[in-house]
């Protein structure tokens, strides 16, 4: 029988919506998902995916962590500590430019390094990270996966075809509902999942932005959309002048407060950074069309009834 157990003080993430999840079973063994220390709530560990995926990621985050303390202005050259090497080795940030970096920085988790645990009786290594939920009382959190289409570069044609089969309407809106979590005020969590996401298409979008924009209240629901929007401006004109990363199955994550005793406060941050490549002085513009077909979608929410 396979060992299941965590170490004292860690649970798992109980936010967590979209990625590798323990409720899932592969060759005998639960995937790895979030994990929460009790003894910190500010910080979440996310496990470090394998292969070249796990060290992409590491390299965008130590090399934001870099450009937080501005070692760059310092004359430091930023190093992504990877191990990777070769053709798998396609993500090198020695022409990122500190603008981007810093501004990259300011919309995503701060990255406070790497630490190994060991879960199911076997050694992981996880990126601990800020959560962005932690300064809410009863968060609601919506996971969209932005970019006309989600794979990479590298991707063969057969990868290309089973991503596109995966959501076709993406190509159109640009982006795709992952799933959300509400704390509702009976201490219950509602959830849903990707499946959810995929029961919306070009044709419907709105109805299910509108389910998760409007779970605080009716009354609320055009403040935290438009709130939404004013974060969204804030990343599409880091985008506009960026030319150093483009990003691939990436997502935006919305966070706000269900607690109606306190303000929305909506957050907005990009998160999942596995298939990050190298710009060369172009702009995104597979994320960029996201962006404005998502700000389009909830820009059009501000006009119900």
């Amino acid at each position: 029988m396979v060992e299941e157990s965590l170490p004292n003080d860690y649970d798992w993430f109980i936010d967590q919506i979209a990625g590798h999840h323990p409720s899932v079973i592969k060759n005998g063994k639960r995937e790895i998902g979030i994990l929460k220390n009790r003894n910190d709530p500010s910080i979440i560990l996310k496990p470090k995916q394998s292969g070249g995926r796990g060290e992409c990621e590491v390299s965008v985050y130590s090399l934001l962590s870099a450009g937080r303390t501005a070692s760059l202005r310092n004359g430091q050259k930023v190093s992504s500590n990877s191990t990777t090497s070769g053709k798998n080795k396609w993500f090198d940030w020695e022409h990122a430019r500190e603008e981007d970096i810093q501004g990259l920085a300011k919309i995503t988790a701060k990255f406070h390094g790497l630490q190994t645990l060991r879960v199911d009786g076997e050694d992981h290594e996880f990126m601990v990270l800020t959560d962005m939920t932690s300064p809410y009382t009863r968060p609601a959190i919506l996971d969209i996966k932005v970019g006309k289409r989600t794979y990479d570069p590298l991707a063969d044609r057969e990868k290309q075809e089973k991503e596109v089969s995966k959501y076709p309407a993406l190509e159109i809106i640009g982006f795709r509902l992952l799933g959300y979590k509400v704390h509702r005020s009976n201490n219950q969590i509602e959830s849903k999942d990707k499946e959810w996401g995929k029961s919306y298409d070009e044709t419907n979008v709105e109805k299910g932005l509108y389910e998760f924009f409007s779970a605080r209240s009716v009354e609320d629901t055009k403040e935290v959309v438009s709130q939404s929007i004013v974060q969204i401006d804030r990343v599409t004109e880091w985008f506009a002048a960026q030319r150093s990363f483009h990003f691939f199955a990436s997502s935006l994550l919305f966070v706000y407060e269900m607690d109606e005793t306190k303000l929305p406060n909506i957050s907005v941050s990009m998160i999942d950074f596995s298939h990050v490549f190298p710009a060369e002085g172009h702009p995104d513009e597979n994320y960029e069309h996201g962006l404005i077909h998502l700000r389009e979608r909830l820009q059009s929410l501000l006009s119900r009834d």
